[in-house]
């Protein structure tokens, strides 16, 4: 379905999302509904919960035979004030505290939760599997959420499709601690 249609016709009360978002909510409102809704801070279950941290890294290869041009960029990119100018083209969040002070952020409304929320981020799990268990966790909410899936089937289900896709990263570990680089074992 349109998330966004959805919800400006009121068949979603809410929607979970972030940042990255926003812009694409303002420029397919219609017309009578700006100004008529905005974000909030995740919910816990005792007060406000805890977000995701995610986003993109800056990188320079140790290889790279432009080093110091690359890190002229990762300089310039990290200035608070390049930082608020990309949150006010592509709604990005700065990584840096002092940019949120800029006015462009710190009269947003639509910023602030996400800035509250910030306060409150945990690490993602450490698998290079978690985008496609994300994506699992997506299609089974959106079962439950149109009622053809029970609450408990769900997290059976979900806890067997999270088995399958990290059964392939057991089987490799196990292949590994078997190699000539295993424990007690030096070539």
């Amino acid at each position: 379905s349109n998330v966004w249609y959805e919800f400006f016709n009121g068949n979603y009360a809410f929607y979970f999302s972030g940042p990255w978002n926003v812009r694409e909510f303002k420029l397919r409102q219609p017309p009578n509904m700006s100004g008529q809704w905005g974000t909030m801070p995740l919910p816990g279950p005792n007060g406000l919960g805890a977000g995701i941290a995610g986003g993109s890294s800056l990188v320079i290869f140790k290889s790279s035979q432009s080093k110091q041009v690359a890190w002229r960029l990762v300089e310039y990119l990290s200035r608070p004030q390049v930082q608020a100018r990309f949150h006010s083209i592509i709604g990005d969040l700065p990584p840096r505290r002092s940019t949120w002070h800029f006015p462009g952020l710190a009269e947003d409304p639509l910023a602030r939760a996400f800035a509250e929320q910030l306060e409150r981020v945990k690490a993602t799990p450490k698998v290079l599997e978690w985008e496609r268990i994300v994506q699992e966790m997506r299609l089974i909410t959106e079962q439950v959420v149109r009622g053809g899936v029970s609450e408990q089937q769900a997290v059976e289900q979900l806890d067997q499709r999270v088995d399958k896709i990290l059964a392939k990263r057991r089987w490799i570990q196990q292949q590994v601690g078997k190699g000539p680089h295993a424990e007690g074992v030096h070539p």
